[in-house]
């Protein structure tokens, strides 16, 4: 399994805390300590696992 092949690749997700007004984004890989959240804008960030609610 890599950063881009596992189960949750792709899911929408929300923040529990908002980044700069976004809300709601998509998990396009893994990181670290958890995943990286895309967002409308393009814009990636890190997150943990317990900073978002999947759908």
């Amino acid at each position: 399994m890599d950063e881009y092949d596992f189960p949750e690749y792709g899911r929408q997700c929300e923040l529990i805390t908002p980044w700069r007004s976004y809300h709601r984004g998509t998990i396009v890989a893994l990181s670290e300590h958890g995943f990286v959240v895309q967002f409308s804008s393009g814009a990636e960030i890190d997150v943990y696992k317990d900073e978002i609610i999947l759908d």
